[in-house]
């Protein structure tokens, strides 16, 4: 269940100003496309090569803002072509001054893509579209207490025989911030959410009451957190319920020169897993470095831990395992070979385990990729 609180982007450059075109072209190789497991299933590798198209355009006019992004692009799979499918990307933000001291942000999204395969396990298709439109609003002062409320939409749609992953949720929250200069920005708030299956006649909801708290710690150190204690329950009561905490937590710093080191830690609810007939509690851990060898070389590394404890009804549909785990770490790179190009190259390993062994899987991939901007 991602943080609906409205945050202030960095006021952008005046070169992010106005129109921006990015064609891309982008080859991975993957080992294991299918993420199936190695010691009962022979693992199928192939090359996936992504032609995409990014325009940009970003306005600051006065106190408004306005923000769009669309992408286009096609993943296609060399060896199995029958799997190749497209990517669409949209999304719109604003930002305008109401009443002279309130701050209202519309936002909507249209994401279309293929499904991951760590949750099929086979060779099974699924083209998932997700949407999301939503408003945050607040009247933030420089210090002193103001309001904050925002609702969000979000929609989840799958291909055939997925439909039972399909959701819609609605979220609503309402707080009071508090903002003084030697403390940073602190939050209080009450959020409700409602998850509807249709497919399986399922509805999540769930109350939370949390902190969240921004600051700059020092000029090189940033800290933002947030914190809830959630109850989350079901319709079916074979899903059961979530009374636990939740939170959200990023730590960055410049310490040392030319690297920023971030580590960060979530703990969230997902209502539209492709395994869990309820919900997913999900708990992550990440840590990333980022190198800069110079103006036009980036070097950087990261490791995610994360684990999902998955709330089921076996009468909806029968299931394998009750939790899994997954390991990632990687390796990048980007060389900036002039102002309008520059190349990418990364590479990960997964490694995912469920406590029943059933769909465990290991895959490796490897990524270049080049960019143009106009």
């Amino acid at each position: 269940m991602a943080s609906a609180h409205a945050q202030d982007k960095p006021k952008r450059e005046q070169s992010d100003q106005g129109l921006r075109i990015e064609p891309s072209l982008t080859a991975v190789y993957d080992d294991n496309v299918y993420r199936v497991d190695s010691g009962t299933t022979d693992p199928v590798a192939d090359v996936i090569v992504t032609p995409a198209i990014e325009v940009r355009f970003d306005r600051d006019i006065g106190t408004r803002a306005v923000s769009l992004r669309a992408l286009a692009g096609y993943d296609r799979f060399l060896s199995e072509s029958g799997r190749s499918k497209p990517r669409l990307e949209l999304e719109g933000a604003g930002k305008f001054l109401v009443a002279a001291q309130c701050w209202v942000r519309p936002s909507a999204s249209y994401r279309q893509q293929r499904a991951d395969y760590g949750d099929i396990n086979s060779a099974s298709e699924n083209l998932q579209k997700f949407s999301t439109l939503g408003v945050a609003a607040d009247c933030e002062r420089a210090a002193g207490l103001y309001p904050v409320a925002a609702w969000r939409r979000d929609t989840t749609r799958n291909g055939d025989g997925f439909e039972y992953a399909d959701q819609t949720s609605n979220l609503y929250r309402a707080g009071i911030g508090y903002a003084r200069p030697s403390l940073g920005k602190l939050t209080a708030y009450y959020e409700h959410v409602t998850s509807d299956r249709p497919e399986l006649a399922v509805e999540n909801r769930s109350d939370a009451y949390g902190l969240s708290f921004s600051r700059a710690v020092s000029p090189i150190t940033s800290i933002d957190a947030d914190v809830r204690w959630m109850h989350v329950t079901s319709t079916s009561a074979a899903v059961g319920s979530y009374d636990g905490p939740g939170w959200n937590v990023r730590l960055s710093t410049i310490a040392i020169p030319r690297v920023k080191l971030t580590a960060a830690t979530e703990r969230t609810i997902v209502n539209d897993s492709l395994i869990a007939t309820g919900f997913a509690v999900r708990t992550a851990y990440r840590i990333s470095a980022e190198v800069g060898l110079s103006e036009l070389t980036t070097l950087g590394a990261f490791g995610e831990l994360s684990r999902r404890d998955f709330r089921q009804d076996a009468a909806i549909r029968p299931f394998n395992f009750t939790h899994d785990r997954t390991n990632q770490f990687g390796l990048m790179a980007r060389r900036k070979i002039t102002d309008a190009l520059a190349l990418d190259l990364s590479v990960t390993h997964l490694d995912r385990a469920t406590n029943s062994n059933v769909s465990n899987y290991r895959a490796n991939r490897v990524s270049l990729g080049a960019t143009m901007r106009f």
